[in-house]
């Protein structure tokens, strides 16, 4: 007659009789419980880290957005502050430039001179 793999001993390949056939079933059942306990566990463990790494992820994106603005704008200023550098020499050193910033900004005009203004 022949036997089912689970009725044989797996040390000495002996037969093995009822009462140990459920207590090896038994083992087996609680094995396979304790491996999907571990997994579980290994999941859980995983998903709580990622719940709470999720809102400072979060705020690290908003960090790096806002930092992006910040360099723009910073760009943005320093364009600024080159033009007006430059504006100030011209003013300092051409006096070409600052005649034509005196009639146009100041409205001055030498004598015996007419100034028509055209508005846009």
């Amino acid at each position: 007659m022949l036997m089912a793999r689970n009725e044989i001993n797996r040390v000495s390949g002996q037969p093995l009789d009822t009462s140990t056939n459920k207590m090896h079933a038994r083992t087996e059942y609680l094995r396979r419980l304790v491996r999907l306990s571990f997994c579980l566990l290994g999941f859980m463990l995983c998903l709580a880290f990622a719940v709470s790494a999720l809102p400072h992820y979060r705020k690290l994106q908003k960090m790096r957005a806002d930092l992006s603005e910040v360099k723009v704008e910073e760009s943005e200023v320093a364009n600024r502050v080159d033009a007006k550098k430059r504006e100030l020499r011209a003013i300092e050193s051409d006096p070409q430039y600052r005649e034509l910033i005196a009639r146009d900004r100041l409205n001055y005009y030498e004598p015996g001179e007419h100034v028509f203004r055209i508005e846009r």
